[in-house]
């Protein structure tokens, strides 16, 4: 099926990882468990644990009974901040061709594009980890 929003499988993996470790703040969650859960590549998945740990919103605990925790409380890691450890700074375009600038004065999908950036922009900036843990799916 086609869909206008995409985000990329390595964005993908981070927010279901941190719905994963928001249902269990006490925990720590190997990479293994991880990766089995959501039934993806353990390399790929420790990537990406590598850029959360990076960004100061997870926390490695290393050893046989280690495993990933927050780096701090669920409700103050805003979603922006999860895509931006892993895509780096929110940069929407403004246009669905992919180009850098629009070919054309009247761009009939222009005003659409500006819309939907905006309001992604906006949930991922107001949505917070704790969230992920009771939204659908998780």
């Amino acid at each position: 099926m086609y869909s206008f929003l995409r985000i990329s499988e390595a964005s993908a993996l981070a927010l279901h990882t941190m719905g994963v470790i928001a249902r269990n703040p006490d925990t720590k969650i190997s990479n293994s468990d991880i990766s089995e859960m959501l039934n993806v590549s353990e390399h790929h998945l420790a990537k990406v644990h590598q850029r959360l740990v990076h960004a100061g919103i997870l926390r490695a605990v290393r050893g046989p009974s280690g495993g990933f925790r927050l780096a701090r409380e669920a409700g103050t890691i805003t979603l922006m901040q999860i895509v931006e450890a892993v895509e780096g700074p929110f940069a929407p375009s403004q246009c669905l061709l992919g180009r850098e600038k629009c070919q054309s004065d009247c761009c009939v999908l222009g005003a659409m594009s500006n819309s939907i950036n905006e309001q992604v922009r906006t949930f991922l900036l107001t949505t917070t980890a704790d969230k992920l843990a009771t939204m659908a799916g998780m």
